[in-house]
């Protein structure tokens, strides 16, 4: 019993994560200032994607917008648009 319902959850979670790929992290709270990633949401850069930053607020800020949706890269040095 227990482990059909931890594989239903599990499906559930799989499913909604297919489902939720756009995220705006901007000015939701962070833990490692300097840390830089990519994101798309189409509330900001006109749905296309964007590079966020973790301030020293610890707090995600904008920091620019790419020229298409699936065009920000995350490495370990940064982010950047391709």
């Amino acid at each position: 019993m227990k482990s059909i319902s931890l594989t239903s959850m599990i499906v559930s979670v799989v499913v909604l994560a297919g489902v939720a790929t756009a995220y705006n992290p901007v000015g939701q709270p962070c833990d490692t200032p300097g840390g830089y990633g990519c994101s798309q949401d189409a509330s900001i850069n006109g749905g296309n994607a964007f590079i966020y930053e973790c301030a020293w607020t610890y707090r995600f800020v904008y920091i620019a917008g790419c020229s298409c949706p699936t065009c920000c890269v995350v490495t370990t040095g940064g982010a950047y648009c391709t």
